[in-house]
């Protein structure tokens, strides 16, 4: 008999548990349902038939970009940017070559991404075609030029140990919180430690710039 109440208690305490859980575990998506529904909403002056229609189209659309990693990785940093180029891609999302241009391959297949422009050469490059940039249709002018700038950026060797550097301050301070401010003396110290073939006041400044972009605010 006791066992059987001690049974029935704990198969209760469980059930509340899980009834505890359940809403928050619902609660993770709520946000894209949020996103879902605004998207729906824009049908809401058509047909059954239209509605229907554009809802199957979104959830083949989703399936076709979201089923490689690659793919909606490379896709939602469009999304966010409007432009770039395979170099940008393979640096900022960290993918080998042959996966960004796999991702940009299925991309331009479906029509999401265009040729915006030609990368000039720059000086003692290997041979080989001209870099692209390449766009959603409705990104602007200013996101293009943007791409082509950020591309120059990541071939500079200094621009890359700049990041690395930024990135390294921003990981001590992760575990303390939000780096929302820092001295540009503590950016000079850093870099100097590192001892750099390269002049620290340059690595620096980029270092600094990096930070900056990215919401610190950096005092001089």
């Amino acid at each position: 008999m006791t066992d059987t109440i001690s049974l029935k208690e704990e198969l209760f305490t469980d059930k509340k548990r899980s009834v505890k859980k359940r809403p928050r575990e619902e609660g993770k998506f709520n946000k894209y349902v949020s996103v879902f529904r605004k998207l729906l909403l824009l049908n809401e002056r058509n047909d059954i038939a239209t509605t229907l229609k554009n809802i199957q189209d979104l959830l083949s659309f989703s399936e076709k970009v979201f089923s490689s990693p690659a793919v909606a990785e490379t896709f939602l940093f469009f999304c966010l940017n409007g432009a770039s180029t395979a170099w940008t891609l393979q640096n900022e999302l960290n993918m080998p070559e042959a996966t960004v241009y796999r991702a940009l391959k299925r991309l331009r297949a479906m029509k999401i991404l265009v040729p915006a422009l030609k990368v000039s050469k720059v000086k003692r490059s290997k041979g080989g075609p001209r870099p692209t940039v390449w766009a959603l249709e409705e990104a602007d002018s200013d996101e293009v030029a943007e791409a082509l700038k950020l591309h120059y950026k990541m071939l500079s060797p200094k621009y890359r140990i700049a990041e690395e550097v930024a990135q390294t301050i921003l990981d001590e301070f992760s575990n303390t919180g939000i780096l929302e401010e820092i001295n540009y003396r503590e950016i000079i110290i850093q870099v100097k430690e590192l001892r750099l073939p390269f002049k620290t006041p340059d690595v620096a400044e980029l270092t600094a710039q990096y930070l900056h972009e990215r919401g610190v605010k950096v005092w001089r």
